[in-house]
């Protein structure tokens, strides 16, 4: 568990998304769960060594399963944007673990059958203000990597959670993105609006400034050569041989680089459809 301020605190080391923490004097509230429940119960036991208070707040920063699953372990009230909810009512109410090939985290954790997803009580449109002891946090809608991706910022503490909208050293999620958006909030990350802040990437943890750079050319990358495919009737195909490619970018043992691929090909082949062919995508 590491810590940024006194009462906050981010782990990365947990299979699924990086998890944080800020600890108030009668609330905790959490950012994202780790995926498997065990590892949740020792991020709270760690937790509460450090001062966390039982009565918690979990925020998800997006719906992917590697960082939502985890949550019924908890026991939070859970809050999130309203689209995060809509795309939990679309999946089945107990989890089962069949393989969809996305490349996700969740594919490659056994044991995970039987889980219940935990639908936020609580949500927000474009943002919303939460206020614990003498502090203001925002939670703020920023889309890109997905529907409903939002970012935790505390101004005070000058510290952001950006959730997926940065990771480190593996490839990003592209199933359900919108990579124009998604740059935009990059540059917005980059901007003076942020200078001087702590940025917690949802998979990495710390990221600086180079992190960030390196995501959007990788994003640019991805763009620019699905967009040169866009009228080849091969697009398909020149798809599965770039992911290789791309994932050769990031260094990682065989087993890994393989999860890499994997997650390019499941995500490129998704976003081609959504952005260049709409009406094929609607229909499957």
């Amino acid at each position: 568990m590491k810590k940024i301020k006194n009462h906050i605190y981010y782990e990365n080391n947990f299979t699924g998304a990086t998890v944080g923490a800020l600890l108030f004097s009668s609330d905790t509230v959490l950012i994202d769960a780790p995926l498997k429940p065990e590892d949740s119960r020792a991020w709270l036991s760690d937790l509460h060594k450090a001062g966390a208070k039982p009565r918690r707040l979990a925020i998800n920063l997006d719906s992917h399963p590697d960082r939502t699953l985890g949550t019924q372990a908890l026991d939070a009230q859970v809050l999130a944007h309203r689209e995060t909810i809509r795309q939990f009512r679309r999946r089945a109410a107990i989890f089962k673990a069949l393989k969809q090939e996305s490349g996700a985290e969740w594919e490659e954790t056994p044991g995970l059958s039987g889980l219940r997803w935990v639908l936020p009580r609580i949500t927000f449109t474009d943002h919303t203000l939460l206020y614990f002891d003498d502090r203001e946090l925002r939670l703020e809608l920023h889309p890109g990597p997905g529907p409903g991706a939002c970012w935790l910022v505390s101004p005070m503490d000058k510290v952001v959670f950006v959730g997926d909208a940065v990771v480190i050293g593996e490839p990003p999620f592209l199933g359900q993105a919108d990579i124009p958006a998604w740059l935009k909030q990059l540059d917005v990350l980059s901007s003076r609006t942020f200078k001087g802040f702590t940025i917690i990437a949802g998979r990495g943890g710390k990221a600086t400034s180079k992190d960030i750079a390196a995501m959007r050319r990788f994003l640019k990358t991805v763009e620019d050569k699905l967009r040169r495919l866009a009228k080849r009737k091969s697009a398909a195909a020149e798809i599965d041989k770039l992911a290789p490619k791309l994932a050769d970018k990031f260094k990682a043992p065989a087993k890994r680089k393989l999860l890499y691929v994997q997650r390019l090909k499941y995500g490129m082949q998704n976003y081609f459809t959504r952005r260049y062919h709409p009406a094929k995508a609607r229909t499957n």
